[in-house]
């Protein structure tokens, strides 16, 4: 073993910075975590955070690589071209609060999803596989700090779905004896974490489109200004088509028993598209309005039959006001609240979570929950990248 490696195992405390890019393609959040011990003895002692939005040309570039006929060359280019910049957003984070980057231990990147199909969505004669993108031995050599990475792959291999991961750090920061919570994450996919006595009966999985075709429907309704339903606004100005939530919540997906997983393949732009087709005669407005409410009721009945206490909501859909009042009232008198605990707010959840991944990862901790994922046993995630000599 390397003499970095040796000497970073030995640090009971250690500064890391959590990666994420996620499935809306909108921006790379960062979150310099202050990280103590490993296992189930891990603490976080400070969350500092920041998004770096991508702009026009980086989102239209990301969004091209959800096609699936991509060639190889495109692959392997915006892999390496990721891999970047990724780097330059740890450089450009480091900077703002003024931190040497030489005073990272450790950095941990989920990586870009461009392609997730796990067991559940195979067909016959089909492999199960998952791939996130951005070369973390670039992110190695351009910040000398250890890179930690794909952490979805030995999940999938051993039969899971590869998702969600966050749950098992959602369970070490979230749980709390003789409350009954779960964790709802609302980003490009919806995905819920369901906390109860230990780990191993965590029950998770991903509950519906979250922001993705609202995402997809807003630069409709707003004459190509808006790529989001910025705090619901756009949504409140339509009204719910019963006709259209009816038939969109009669949802093969949705009537899935966990564990499952989904993604850009199923609920994406050929959903948003097929979704504008089919209801042409309707306002843009409305079906917005409407695509918010099918996202609230995937989420709210899929949670029904927990007996929950609390929901704390994280991700982007958390600003959505039109959103968060949809589950407010749909799982009244469960209270619905916004995550603002322990330094972590709606926007870096899962950039934290990532960087606990990565600490778990070099210690050899398994952080995979097989009731989770339906993985035939527990494995350690990630791989590591260590800065050139």
């Amino acid at each position: 073993m390397s003499e970095s490696l040796l000497k970073l195992l030995s640090k009971q405390r250690k500064q890391v910075i959590g990666l994420m890019s996620g499935t809306s393609g909108d921006g790379l959040d960062c979150a310099l975590v202050d990280v103590s011990g490993h296992g189930l003895d891990i603490q976080i002692h400070g969350v500092r955070s920041r998004t770096f939005p991508y702009d026009s040309s980086e989102k239209a570039f990301i969004h091209s690589l959800f096609e699936p006929e991509l060639d190889a060359r495109t692959l392997c280019q915006a892999s390496f071209r990721l891999g970047e910049r990724f780097a330059q957003g740890v450089l450009d984070f480091c900077a703002e609060l003024s931190l040497d980057v030489r005073e990272l231990d450790l950095i941990g990147s989920h990586g870009q999803t461009v392609w997730h199909q796990p067991p559940s969505a195979c067909r016959s004669g089909e492999v199960p596989s998952t791939l996130q993108i951005g070369e973390p031995a670039v992110i190695a050599a351009r910040t000398q700090v250890v890179t930690i990475a794909d952490f979805r792959v030995a999940d999938v291999a051993l039969g899971g779905e590869g998702a969600p991961l966050v749950p098992y750090c959602d369970y070490l920061l979230f749980r709390q004896p003789g409350r009954r919570r779960a964790l709802q994450n609302i980003g490009g996919i919806a995905n819920v974490s369901v906390l109860l006595d230990d780990a191993d009966s965590v029950v998770a999985f991903d509950n519906g489109p979250g922001n993705m075709l609202i995402d997809a429907l807003a630069p409709v309704v707003s004459d190509g200004q808006l790529d989001f339903d910025r705090d619901g606004e756009l949504s409140a100005r339509g009204q719910v088509l019963p006709d259209v939530l009816s038939a969109l919540l009669d949802d093969d997906y949705l009537r899935r028993k966990p564990p499952k997983s989904t993604g850009r393949e199923r609920y994406g732009v050929t959903f948003a598209e097929a979704l504008l087709r089919r209801y042409a005669h309707h306002e843009p407005a409305d079906l917005l309005a409407t695509a918010v409410a099918f996202t609230a009721h995937a989420i709210a009945d899929s949670l029904r039959g927990f007996a929950l206490d609390e929901l704390i909501v994280s991700g982007g859909g958390a600003h959505n006001r039109t959103l968060m009042a949809s589950l407010e009232r749909l799982l009244s008198p469960v209270a619905v609240r916004k995550m603002d605990a322990q330094g972590i707010d709606v926007d870096n959840k899962e950039a934290v979570a990532f960087a606990l991944l990565a600490v778990q990862s070099l210690h050899g901790q398994p952080t995979n929950l097989p009731s989770v994922t339906g993985a035939r046993r527990k494995a350690v995630l990630g791989k590591i990248s260590l800065p050139p000599l």
